[in-house]
């Protein structure tokens, strides 16, 4: 006659806790291998996007107009000595009956506008000028230059050393003895130390130049 298996009383409880150590085991293993996997990733705590403005711009495409009004017109363009000859006409501007070259592109507007940089870059003048007015002049990667001429209201933030962020506001279209009515600008882009005519860099990638 076979003897039935019986169970003392305190084999149970003890099986139940031994399941219970070995469980909470297995969680603490797993906890502590993800932390060490944790451990080999790099936080970051600054938030990606700073009200609205990228931490990284990828945008290196020169901004078309150095303004952002659409009630401003080209007035005298670049003087480019190998253009037809009605071309040139249109790039003389005339002073106490002096015939100048112009050395960029002038642009007016009979409505106030905003004078913007043309991409990132380093104040590195700021001055008057008898004929042309207030000037500021912004260096560029690649031995870049632009220069903004006949400015009013020049903004507080450029100053010599200051960086500039594409298409931040500089100053206003002003006025000059060379355009005393309206709201002007003349604008010049340098390369390498030498003027270039500016309509074959703006809207252009930054990058292919």
């Amino acid at each position: 006659m076979k003897k039935k298996l019986v169970l003392k009383p305190f084999v149970l409880p003890t099986l139940y806790i031994l399941m219970v150590i070995a469980l909470m085991t297995m969680s603490t293993t797993l906890i502590y291998k993800e932390k060490e996997e944790d451990d080999d990733l790099t936080y970051v705590s600054d938030s990606i996007i700073d009200n609205g403005i990228p931490v990284v711009n990828d945008n290196q495409i020169i901004i078309l107009k150095p303004f952002t009004s659409e009630n401003v017109t080209i007035v005298s363009s670049y003087y480019n000595y190998q253009a037809e000859a009605t071309n040139q006409e249109n790039s003389i501007v005339k002073y106490e009956n002096t015939y100048l070259q112009n050395s960029g592109v002038t642009y007016s507007s009979t409505e106030e506008f905003d004078v913007v940089s043309i991409m990132d870059g380093k104040v590195t003048k700021v001055y008057s000028n008898d004929l042309l007015g207030n000037i500021v002049e912004i260096t560029h990667d690649k031995d870049f230059v632009s220069v903004y001429q006949m400015l009013d209201n020049i903004s507080e933030n450029i100053k010599v050393g200051t960086k500039v962020a594409r298409g931040e506001v500089i100053a206003k279209g002003g006025t000059s003895k060379l355009s005393p009515e309206n709201y002007n600008l003349h604008f010049e882009l340098m390369k390498e130390g030498s003027l270039v005519d500016p309509n074959n860099y703006l809207g252009k990638d930054f990058k292919e130049l």
